[in-house]
């Protein structure tokens, strides 16, 4: 039987997964609990970091933050300090023990726990509350209960849109005889297609080219709308930047579509607001994620008269994602909390909160990152896919994994709406490193290959005397940090389970390399020793720093990024909070750095300026510096090149559409990532 215990007046429930304290309860992940009921065993006892990951992680694989979150989020449920540790105590290198006294029920429910701190109450108001928990019961039963379908099995795979461009993003029409997609075809413009899946025939849906996202049927399933960019009304090279991440909420007549092309017509305007992720919900109302106050929330907009209205926000959540299920009658949201987990709202299209869940995440799956699942109609799920593999999500934030042989990545899936097919988008991306001569302040000569592969190479960056090349690739079939010294590459790093790296940078002076993970910040040597920095924390990335003193990262915490230094005690200094793509330290407290609108700005003793000859044109993410001089890539890919001091700018090269950014400059070579191939296509799977 599964136990109750109480620890500080708080009731934890080991069957539900949660902490109860004065009347309000708060739902943990199933192994956050474990780890509480591996201290609670041995109370007073040093559990060693060892003995608590074979315990609550049994035979996988998983990194110490893992444990680390856990106590963190387990010290704040109980109203434990971080610094007095008065409940939960950290022995430093030996592990952690719990101090407060445990109180243990095996058979008493809950009211019958609180007694021991309360005098018995009138047997007629419990009578009264059994009543009425047993009527919610029912409610419960009767809204959630549909036919649960047997566990998900896919055997088959069949391509449905197979072309010489890329394809994606494909859902089904609500009678399940179309399929939606949209065909990329250059920079920022795509076409919206249907396929007639009982003839073969496809048909082009929209007159002329935008970029597509957010398909959404009306609930009669005669309009389609989507979210359109209008940045592709401008010139492709250089446009005005306050437009380009603006979606239009617009649609078109299916039925009329299938027969000629039409444009779209605009149901709601980008301006004042952005949305996100619209879902169709009546005749003339939708539901979208609306930025308000620099905070998303779930609204609903009336189509005839431009109302909008909040229906759900929570401010200890940052919301990103929102889906609609019309045979459910129920809206998904998911967000972070401030804890870093991943929380699943189901809410009835009213706005009214039907149920709220962590969701665990299997230990091998890096939780913070964003899933983009989709309704199962027959099924009180969702699915999302990530990777090679398809993850179930069951309406109490349980995730399960469903494992497919496939040899690419696929995404984006969405239900057949009468059964039990899927279709996603599939396919995989090949990028190689590159350089090109870089002589006296010029570019000669043309591009060769650095580092080649058929899977994805990014984020090279050459050691101070240009020997050693470090880069991180998917070649091993996980991203991990590799080697290059001239000869064939070598693997540097060994991460594994829900572990990857996302940037490298050298040390200023000497052969170590600065790794950040999601999970963490590490610095290596050439042989492959490494140790840890800085962990507990959700990395954004390590960046360019030219003092040997100062490492530059980024974390977030909070949904707000923090871009920080390290010097050489460990002492953290927090410098700006904003999103960024890239950044360079020049000197303890001056910076340039690229926020993620693509803007520069110039930071030096507190004092943000923007770099506004710089800001005039588009610029593709990220930059390097060298000697004063910044170099980068426009939209266009224009190589360019900025300097800090005279604040100057100049063209250099126009470089081949195919490279995607700059990536590291030496005294004689430039280093770019160029896109080799990249196949997508819709594909059927059941």
């Amino acid at each position: 039987m599964r136990q109750k215990i109480i620890i500080n007046e708080r009731v934890i429930d080991t069957a539900r997964n949660q902490i109860t304290y004065r009347n309000q309860p708060q739902v943990l992940p199933p192994k956050v609990i474990a780890v509480l009921y591996c201290l609670a065993k041995r109370q007073g006892q040093v559990v060693s970091h060892d003995e608590m990951i074979d315990e609550v992680w049994k035979s996988v694989v998983v990194s110490p933050n893992s444990l680390q979150r856990a106590i963190a989020e387990l010290r704040k449920a109980l109203g434990d300090d971080g610094k007095a540790q008065a409940i939960i105590k950290t022995h430093s290198k030996q592990g952690y023990s719990l101090e407060a006294e445990v109180l243990w029920s095996e058979q008493q429910t809950e009211p019958e726990i609180k007694a021991h701190t309360h005098a018995k109450k009138d047997t007629k108001p419990v009578l009264f509350l059994a009543i009425v928990l047993f009527m919610l019961s029912l409610i419960g039963v009767f809204y959630f209960a549909k036919p649960q379908s047997e566990t998900l099995e896919f055997t088959q795979l069949t391509s449905l849109t197979a072309s010489d461009v890329q394809e994606g993003a494909g859902v089904f029409s609500p009678d399940g005889k179309y399929l939606v997609f949209y065909r990329h075809l250059e920079s920022c413009e795509s076409e919206l297609w249907a396929k007639d899946l009982a003839n073969e025939q496809s048909m082009k849906l929209t007159l002329s080219g935008a970029k597509f996202t957010g398909f959404t049927f009306s609930p009669d399933g005669e309009k389609l709308g989507f979210l359109q960019n209008r940045a592709c009304e401008h010139a492709p090279i250089e446009y005005d930047h306050t437009v380009k991440n603006c979606w239009d909420l617009v649609a078109i007549n299916f039925a009329e579509a299938l027969k000629s092309p039409q444009t779209p017509h605009v149901l709601k305007a980008c301006k004042p607001t952005k949305m996100y992720h619209p879902q169709w919900l009546t005749a003339d109302s939708f539901a979208t994620l609306d930025l308000q106050s620099n905070q998303l929330r779930v609204a609903l907009h009336n189509i005839n008269n431009h109302q909008v209205a909040t229906l759900f926000e929570d401010k200890k959540l940052h919301l990103y994602v929102l889906r609609y299920s019309p045979t459910h009658q129920l809206l998904a949201v998911i967000g972070f909390n401030k804890e870093g987990g991943q929380v699943l709202s189901l809410l009835k299209p009213s706005g009214e909160l039907v149920a709220q869940n962590i969701i665990d995440f299997p230990a091998s799956f890096d939780g913070s990152s964003r899933i983009y699942p989709n309704f199962d109609s027959g099924s009180q799920r969702l699915l999302y896919g990530s990777g090679k593999s398809l993850f179930e999500l069951d309406f109490d934030g349980n995730v399960k994994p469903i494992t497919l042989p496939l040899y690419q990545d696929i995404y984006s899936i969405n239900f057949h709406p009468h059964s039990n097919v899927i279709v996603g988008t599939y396919g995989t991306y090949d990028s190689d490193l590159i350089t090109m001569p870089y002589v006296d302040g010029q570019v000669l000569g043309e591009s060769k290959p650095s580092v080649r592969s058929t899977r994805r190479e990014e984020q090279g960056k050459w050691s101070q005397n240009t020997e050693h090349l470090a880069f991180i690739s998917e070649r091993s079939g996980r991203k991990q940090v590799w080697l290059s010294s001239g000869g064939e590459p070598r693997l540097l790093t060994q991460f594994n389970g829900a572990e990857y790296p996302l940037s490298v940078e050298w040390r200023a002076d000497e052969n170590k390399l600065y790794v950040a993970t999601n999970q963490g910040l590490y610095l290596y040597d050439l042989a492959g020793n490494y140790k840890s920095l800085l962990s507990e924390q959700r990395f954004v990335g390590v960046y360019q720093s030219n003092l040997l003193t100062h490492t530059l990262f980024a974390y977030e915490e909070e949904a707000i990024v923090h871009l920080s230094t390290r010097n050489e005690e460990g002492e953290i200094e927090n410098l700006l909070k904003v999103a960024i793509q890239d950044a360079v330290l020049l000197k303890p407290h001056e910076l340039v750095y690229q926020d993620s609108n693509g803007q520069f700005w110039h930071l030096n003793q507190g004092q943000v300026v923007a770099l506004a000859l710089l800001n005039q044109h588009t610029h593709k993410d990220g930059f390097v510096e060298r000697d004063g001089r910044l170099f980068g890539l426009t939209k266009g890919n224009m190589l360019w090149r900025y300097n800090l001091k005279e604040h100057t700018f100049q063209a250099l090269k126009q470089v081949d559409n195919g490279i995607t950014s700059i990536s590291d400059i030496s005294d004689t070579q430039l280093l770019f990532v160029k896109r080799i191939s990249q196949k997508k296509e819709i594909v059927l799977i059941e």
